[in-house]
């Protein structure tokens, strides 16, 4: 293997972003993961089976974690974060899941199912969920990291599977020939509901965790849905809005709006009414990858131009293109980072990994959601490595256990804790929780108890 060649390029100032590190291989990256613990980036490299893990502090590869030569090919991974453990799908044979330890940066257990794209993990139970077409779905104790169940359907389950963190259920996409939406109670690991949708092929779906819904589309057909996730049913379809990149939608919490890729647009949903307010058209020939910045409230999105790609920065406030810059040629995956601020996309035709710096730091502090209601009282916010939560005896009244849970941007519970109403601080106002932030990375989070939600930031 050839030696690692890091070149620093001349910081080419935008308005949004700048160009801080590009790091050039001598073979060519794909998949792109971060992972908070450790401040780690893996970077798949299919052509020869092995990953490197890339220190982001530092831009060293601190291991190379080599693969059977059976798995030249695309590695969709999500993180366990209570057991610091990643779970690799790989979408050729041999049939396998890679459990990978981070701790040591080594690959610990191969599971014998064959999962073509990326499982969720269910942080509640301690679960993954892989699914595997026709094959249904299997249910991965992250304990033994053994299977313990497939869940199959008539129709094959694909195209997507995500975990509903409020109602603690699955939710899974069908085949192309197929309008179907599985849903998986995560509690007995049943089918609860087939919901017909009119969308064939359903792929690139996004949870909106605060209003609990669903936003999907279609490769096959020129529809989209959404589902509404506390009564497993078809609130709307979209006619006419197309979806042909295996990109996932993404939804913005703090403006409350979905961004849905399309051709040479972007739309933008309302999730209050979930009609499309904006379309953003970027002049390309193909959508390559895209992210949202929480911290500077930007959407970022890579297109394929021919010859190069093209980064816009799109400010979420008013949904506008502010900036653009051309780079590489072949960007094929995107992750961000909210520990340092850095974006990560890795080119294949120029066997690079690009490292973009937002150049804001922060975002304008406001109420977006306009149905945020909430007595709970959080401080200090922003937030260090401790966090105290005041509950009004409203609410405290008559509980003899306070559940408190913490929630990502993107709907996934990162901490949860139960205590005992009794055992807190007690005054006229009500009683004090403390929670520990250790382990969580900066950026904007949600604190839930029962219907109560509260938003805070997190700053180190």
């Amino acid at each position: 293997m050839k030696k690692l060649l890091f070149l620093l390029l001349p910081v080419i100032t935008l308005s949004a972003q700048v160009v801080d590190t590009v790091i050039r291989f001598s073979d060519q990256p794909f998949e792109l993961l971060y992972i908070p613990e450790g401040n780690e980036l893996y970077v798949n490299f299919p052509g020869n089976n092995y990953f490197f893990v890339l220190d982001c502090s530092t831009f060293t590869i601190k291991k190379i974690i080599s693969r059977p030569t059976g798995y030249p090919s695309a590695a969709y991974g999500v993180w366990n974060w209570r057991r610091n453990k990643i779970y690799y799908a790989f979408n050729n044979s041999p049939d396998s899941i890679a459990v990978i330890d981070n701790r040591t940066d080594s690959i610990i257990k191969w599971i014998n199912f064959h999962s073509s794209r990326s499982p969720c993990y269910n942080s509640k139970d301690d679960k993954v969920y892989a699914f595997g077409g026709s094959r249904g779905v299997a249910v991965i104790d992250c304990a033994t990291d053994s299977i313990i169940k497939i869940i199959t359907q008539p129709h094959p389950l694909s195209g997507f599977v995500l975990w509903d963190s409020i109602g603690n259920k699955v939710y899974c996409g069908s085949g192309v020939f197929y309008d179907k939406v599985t849903v998986i109670n995560c509690v007995n690991d049943s089918v609860v509901a087939v919901i017909s949708t009119n969308v064939f092929g359903s792929i690139g779906a996004v949870s909106n965790f605060y209003r609990r819904k669903l936003y999907f589309g279609s490769l096959e057909t020129n529809v989209g849905a959404v589902i509404d996730e506390v009564a497993d049913t078809l609130i709307k379809n979209y006619q006419s809005i197309f979806y042909d990149f295996e990109i996932p939608l993404i939804w913005n919490s703090l403006e409350d709006k979905v961004y849905w890729p399309n051709y040479d647009t972007i739309y933008v949903i309302n999730c209050q009414n979930d009609s499309i307010i904006k379309n953003v058209e970027l002049p390309r020939f193909g959508f390559n990858c895209m992210c949202l910045t929480t911290w500077s409230n930007r959407l970022y999105v890579s297109t394929d131009a021919g010859d190069f790609n093209t980064l816009y920065a799109l400010d979420c406030r008013n949904d506008s293109v502010i900036s653009h810059m051309r780079f590489g040629k072949n960007a094929i995956s995107i992750e961000r980072n909210p520990q340092n601020h850095r974006i990560y996309i890795s080119d294949e035709y120029d066997s690079a990994l690009y490292v973009f710096k937002d150049e804001i730091q922060g975002i304008e502090e406001r109420k977006t959601l306009d149905t945020i209601r909430s007595t709970l009282e959080v401080y200090p916010n922003p937030a260090g490595s401790v966090i105290r939560v005041r509950v009004p005896l409203s609410i405290v009244g008559g509980v003899s256990q306070l559940r408190l849970k913490i929630f990502d941007v993107s709907g996934e519970l990162i901490r949860e804790i139960a205590t005992s109403a009794d055992g807190q601080t007690r005054n006229d106002n009500g009683r004090e929780i403390k929670m520990s932030l250790k382990g969580i990375s900066p950026g904007i989070y949600f604190l839930q108890l029962g219907t109560e939600i509260k938003k805070f930031l997190v700053i180190k």
